[in-house]
């Protein structure tokens, strides 16, 4: 089949039309969805009605499924499932509240990142007027790096990026959060010492397109190696901010029912932390193995 899209006006974050990921897809109509996922880095389905399972089903098609570093949060019955929200419930938050409220690429602290997530959203707050709140937003780290100068490309192809699971949580540890921020918190800080710090290629080629990507992970990517500190911070800091200029960025605005699949090298995101409870949100994260960055 020819699948049908509606573009977003960015160079991600496009709309997969009249596909209902409950049913179990034939290969060819999967094989057009994983080369579309593949060239844009972000695809969304909406109104889709999915259990725990036929969500895991889905997502495994495209590899095998990893279980998140913080077990708390994980689903009763599905340990492929990640909860992401800030409900409490008998006094107890029953998914990670804080959820990467910085753009970043997920775990790349790890030595073998994902390839890609997949969130499916379940409840979405919404203000006094109606509006959704919680939106993320996805810069594509290949458009980026397509867009440097070319000195700038000359200079940062090779370099090596310390990413630290560890100091980011010192850091975080620092900040004010809520109750459920605590309860996450206290979580990072027991696995931190057990994540080392691991060091990537600044510069990854996408493993299936053959792309040039820029692989700088908000907080987690913390200095380069063999370069000053003062001098990678600022070479650091340019970079972000050249990742997420509007060009490169797709704002999501959340409806329930709503599936986004977004590749960890291809792009980075950011989930913005605009409401409270008692706004409640809630979504089940997948996660899909992939290959240590080169």
């Amino acid at each position: 089949m020819t699948l049908k899209l509606r573009y977003a006006d960015a160079p991600l974050g496009h709309e997969i039309l009249g596909v209902d990921l409950s049913q179990d897809l034939d290969d060819a109509t999967f094989a057009e969805i994983e080369r579309t996922f593949d060239q844009y880095g972000v695809v969304l389905f909406r109104d889709q009605q999915l259990t725990p399972r036929q969500q895991a089903d889905f997502s495994r098609r495209f590899g095998s499924l990893e279980k998140f570093l913080i077990d708390t949060f994980l689903l009763p019955g599905f340990p492929e499932i990640f909860v992401v929200s800030n409900i409490i419930e008998n006094g107890r938050p029953i998914g990670m509240a804080d959820a990467g409220r910085n753009w970043h690429s997920d775990m790349a602290f790890v030595e073998q990142p994902p390839r890609g997530s997949a969130l499916y959203a379940l409840e979405v707050p919404h203000d006094a007027a109606g509006v959704a709140l919680g939106d993320t937003l996805f810069a594509s780290t290949s458009a980026a790096y397509d867009a440097l100068p070319e000195e700038t490309r000359r200079r940062i192809d090779g370099l090596k990026v310390l990413n630290s699971y560890r100091i980011f949580t010192e850091r975080k540890a620092r900040q004010e959060m809520g109750d459920g921020g605590k309860k996450t918190q206290a979580e990072r800080e027991k696995n931190k010492d057990s994540v080392p710090d691991v060091i990537h290629p600044l510069v990854r080629t996408h493993p299936r397109t053959g792309r040039k990507c820029l692989y700088v992970s908000g907080p987690l990517s913390v200095g380069i190696v063999g370069m000053p500190e003062a001098e990678a911070d600022e070479l650091l800091d340019m970079l972000r901010e050249h990742m997420t200029q509007p060009r490169f960025v797709y704002r999501h605005s959340w409806r329930v029912g709503d599936f986004i699949l977004w590749d960890n090298c291809a792009a980075i995101h950011n989930a913005l932390g605009d409401y409270q409870l008692p706004q409640r949100r809630r979504m089940h994260r997948t996660t899909i193995e992939g290959t240590v960055p080169f």
